[in-house]
């Protein structure tokens, strides 16, 4: 009888598979972005990954092929760069998980003037730290219990006419998510813990300290198994307070391309895209 009612009353959430991308705007994204990995020759610093809580969240199927070409066919990468390039004037992007910095990069790369924040455990790769300039840092004592055990740290960087910042902190310490009150990100992407509960966690930050912008995207990556019940339980949840309008789950290439089987990737927007 439970069930019964419920069909009732609660409405399917119908996700789309993909949406059309004009062929030539990208190319061009591609070739951005193509070019800005042949700007690092190994993404891979030994002493870094020594030091690291989880490498980087690099298994060594990885590691062996994330210098290799990503060939051309589509990434996330890409669609980010479409939609943010599409949709908004300038892009306030906020990346949870960065790992090595490949994605990341890219995204800072392709726009000339934007806020960009990471959000990792570990350290910023130091092979993509060489590639901003170092404006500042605030540090303070990481939560107790959390498996980092080095302080938490907050850099601020210039690129090009962009400020980029690194949040070093463990995901699931509220009091490192506080640091980012009063920021208002228009493109959210989500690649860190990959857990139910993790995806959940997050998305209560963003609403807690107001770090959605009036319009804005979110790109969630591995949505698989129980991963889409959260997916499909934001939206429930919060589909009145932000009047979300897409809904995507998507095969697409990862930042390791052509070498990896292709990731599922979620996406929402409270807009049309």
């Amino acid at each position: 009888m439970i069930d019964f009612l419920k069909n009732i009353f609660v409405q399917p959430i119908t996700a789309k598979p993909t949406f059309d991308f004009p062929e030539a705007a990208m190319e061009e994204i591609k070739k951005i972005n193509r070019h800005t990995l042949q700007m690092v020759e190994n993404w891979i610093d030994e002493d870094a990954f020594k030091q690291s809580c989880f490498n980087y969240g690099v298994p060594d199927f990885i590691k062996t092929e994330i210098n290799k070409p990503i060939g051309n066919g589509l990434t996330y990468t890409d669609l980010i760069q479409f939609i943010s390039q599409k949709h908004f004037e300038k892009i306030n992007y906020f990346e949870i998980g960065v790992s090595v910095g490949k994605n990341f990069l890219q995204v800072v790369n392709f726009h000339n003037n934007g806020q960009f924040v990471g959000f990792d455990i570990e350290e910023i790769n130091p092979v993509m730290e060489k590639k901003f300039n170092f404006v500042e840092s605030e540090e303070w004592a990481t939560k107790s219990k959390s498996i980092k055990k080095s302080p938490s740290s907050l850099k601020t960087y210039k690129f090009k006419n962009s400020v980029v910042k690194y949040l070093c902190a463990d995901v699931w310490d509220e009091q490192s998510w506080a640091k980012l009150q009063g920021q208002k990100f228009n493109m959210v992407f989500s690649d860190a813990l990959h857990t139910p509960k993790a995806i959940l966690f997050e998305f209560e930050m963003l609403v807690k300290y107001n770090l959605l912008n009036d319009k804005f995207v979110i790109v969630w990556d591995d949505l698989v198994g129980k991963m889409q019940n959260s997916f499909y339980k934001i939206i429930r949840k919060y589909d009145k307070q932000y009047n979300i309008k897409d809904i995507y789950l998507m095969n697409i290439n990862g930042w390791v391309g052509q070498n990896e089987a292709p990731h599922t990737v979620g996406i929402i927007s409270n807009f049309k895209l």
